[in-house]
């Protein structure tokens, strides 16, 4: 036993001497370098990506923005030449009047106390006898237009505030602008309109490209943001909004081709505010429709008239 006591006690000095002088096992992975050990750290505070853009989900979007999206239907009467009448002297008969029915999108954009005005473009009006506006409680009201610009395919409606319900009133809303100057290249944007007449829908995609140059049918060249979100006929007018669902572009054009898919484009909001502020202030009137007895107006079915450049 004492040969045990004696032998113990001589290694434990040593022992504790060799534990003193070596760090601890947390020591050592506390000041271990990440180079040293093989293994290579990020720190996720240290990374340069903006983390400011995440804004609202889609639904999100949709919920705040269709109450101040609204679906226009254009009746307009065209006079056509009968097919019948085509056999008459020189090959030419008396041109009768057909009634069109095309359908659009347009976007709440102020309200003055007196007026909601309403923003769109000039080839959804075009030649209209009749504006009419239905809105996201599904009310229908006939609009009166202000004025139109066609050398960049605006134009503004509005309708008198004391026309409309209180249940309309309560369910619709002036949509937030935003500045199409701050957007960039890849940001994530929403579409809203009329597609096909079916009623408001939604779709969504990404900034493609900026100030895109493309030149309309007046021959006029503008920028315009193409986007891939999906924009059809009966689009034409409606919002293009940011994750934040402020309005940054008004929907206008497509291109249309087999080969092509999914290049949309849309008026930026910032290169155009001033110009709706003066259509606002202008007073413009709807075609007249003139009728006789050699001259009915020939009922037909709805058709679309928007281009084939057009949303």
């Amino acid at each position: 036993m004492l040969s045990a006591a004696l032998f113990g006690s001589i290694s434990a000095g040593p022992f504790y001497g060799v534990s003193r002088l070596l760090p601890e096992e947390s020591d050592t992975a506390s000041t271990e370098s990440p180079a040293s050990s093989g293994v290579v750290l990020t720190s996720l505070a240290s990374t340069s990506y903006s983390t400011t853009r995440y804004g609202m989900d889609v639904s999100d979007i949709a919920a705040v923005a269709l109450p101040g999206v609204v679906a226009i239907t254009n009746i307009s009467v065209q006079e056509v030449q009968n097919f019948f009448n085509r056999f008459g002297p020189n090959g030419a008969g008396q041109p009768q009047l057909e009634e069109t029915t095309s359908c659009g999108s347009g976007i709440i954009i102020s309200n003055d106390g007196s007026y909601l005005y309403i923003v769109t473009n000039a080839h959804v009006v075009e030649n209209a006898t009749t504006l009419s506006v239905s809105f996201v409680d599904n009310s229908v009201y006939e609009a009166q237009l202000c004025g139109t610009d066609e050398t960049v395919d605006l134009a503004v409606l509005k309708i008198a505030l004391s026309d409309l319900s209180s249940d309309t009133l309560s369910q619709i809303a002036v949509i937030a602008v935003g500045d199409s100057d701050e957007l960039e290249v890849g940001e994530q944007v929403v579409a809203i309109g009329n597609a096909l007449g079916y009623g408001q829908s939604v779709t969504t995609g990404i900034v493609s490209a900026l100030n895109r140059s493309l030149t309309n049918e007046s021959g006029t060249t503008s920028t315009y943001i193409q986007t891939d979100a999906a924009i059809n006929p009966g689009n034409s007018g409606g919002a293009l909004l940011n994750l934040d669902g402020e309005l940054i572009g008004i929907n206008t054009a497509k291109l249309s081709d087999t080969d092509v898919e999914g290049m949309g484009y849309a008026i930026p909001i910032s290169d155009v505010a001033e110009l709706i502020a003066q259509l606002m202030t202008q007073t413009a009137e709807t075609e007249a429709t003139e009728t006789n007895s050699s001259q009915q107006p020939v009922w037909v079915t709805p058709a679309w008239r928007d281009r084939w450049t057009s949303g």
